[in-house]
């Protein structure tokens, strides 16, 4: 997938990728709303490494900018508990994250496009019925971005986050 300087291509299953994603998981604006803690490099290939599979089932985008990797975007389809939670009726329903690591990258535009491009994959080539993001309410750059890229705020629900403190995310839907 592809737009003028920016590409998503699939994460591989290589020391490569996994360093950008080690960089990016010790920088405080990216674990805070990702996954509210550092990562170590071993802890990084144990989650990512699934996902670089050809069938996956939360498949991962390395975001490319100038041919140089600058953060992932990822989806995956809505299991039954997050249906609920979620207050979902369709079948065929996504969800999508996104972080640009590249902090210098932030507020440029590159996020709307990543977005973009992935709802287009997911529409046409999954036949998505309606696609989900669940940013966290203080996340207000990212709530700014799904806006733009036409998801609307549905909902509030708190639920546990990635080491199990009570967060409220914001339910963002595109249908």
């Amino acid at each position: 997938m592809q737009n003028n300087k920016l590409k998503l291509r699939r994460l591989e299953n290589t020391n490569k990728d996994y360093k950008y994603l080690e960089k990016w998981y010790q920088e405080k604006e990216i674990f805070s709303h990702f996954e509210q803690r550092k990562l170590t490099l071993e802890e990084i290939k144990n989650k990512y490494l699934p996902r670089t599979k050809v069938d996956a089932k939360v498949p991962v985008f390395m975001i490319e900018y100038d041919d140089k990797p600058i953060g992932i975007i990822q989806y995956q389809l809505i299991n039954e508990e997050n249906k609920e939670l979620y207050n979902l009726k369709e079948n065929n329903s996504y969800e999508i994250d996104i972080f640009i690591g590249e902090l210098n990258l932030h507020n440029k535009g590159i996020g709307k496009i990543s977005i973009d491009l992935i709802v287009d994959y997911l529409c046409k080539e999954k036949n998505a019925k309606i696609l989900v993001m669940c940013p966290l309410k203080s996340n207000y750059n990212a709530i700014n971005c799904y806006k733009k890229c036409g998801f609307v705020i549905k909902n509030e629900f708190e639920t546990e986050d990635t080491i199990g403190e009570k967060q409220v995310f914001v339910l963002m839907v595109k249908e």
